[in-house]
């Protein structure tokens, strides 16, 4: 994995954390609730290997949250193979979130991460975070939360 798309996945994984959970209601029961949000991460925020990345070595990174909810986030990632296993939590308005993900090693497209859990008003958040790569330092996340 090189440093390009360490720098990549750090923004994937920012993003596919930033959510918000709601409800919804209908004659059938609730709806899943759908956001967007964007991630900008913060060059001064974060780690990483400072030799050629590989198998096990582990970065982070921190980003600002904007879109439908704000806040920020912090994560942590091991590379396994080409890709990398990341776990992030998310700061916002109304509580926290977590979500973890593989990220693939180059530029992500749609990529699934789990939400975990959360706290405050988004305790026991649960649902999939589609994450894609706009550019180096900012990404763009399609959110579906389960009722």
């Amino acid at each position: 994995m090189s440093r390009t798309s360490i720098a990549l996945a750090t923004g994937v994984a920012a993003i596919a954390t930033a959510v918000v959970i709601a409800t919804a209601g209908s004659a059938q029961g609730p709806a899943p609730t759908s956001l967007h949000l964007v991630d900008t991460n913060q060059k001064t925020v974060g780690f990483g290997p400072n030799h050629k990345p590989r198998q096990g070595d582990r970065f982070g990174f921190g980003a600002k949250v904007t879109g439908d909810d704000t806040g920020f986030d912090r994560g942590f990632c091991t590379i396994i193979g080409k890709q990398a296993l990341c776990t992030v939590q998310v700061q916002l308005s109304k509580g926290t979130l977590t979500a973890q993900g593989f990220v693939p090693a180059g530029r992500a497209n749609k990529v699934p991460f789990a939400i975990t859990g959360g706290t405050g008003a988004y305790d026991g958040a649960r649902g999939t975070a589609l994450v894609t790569d706009v550019n180096s330092t900012t990404t763009d996340i399609q959110v579906t939360l389960q009722p």
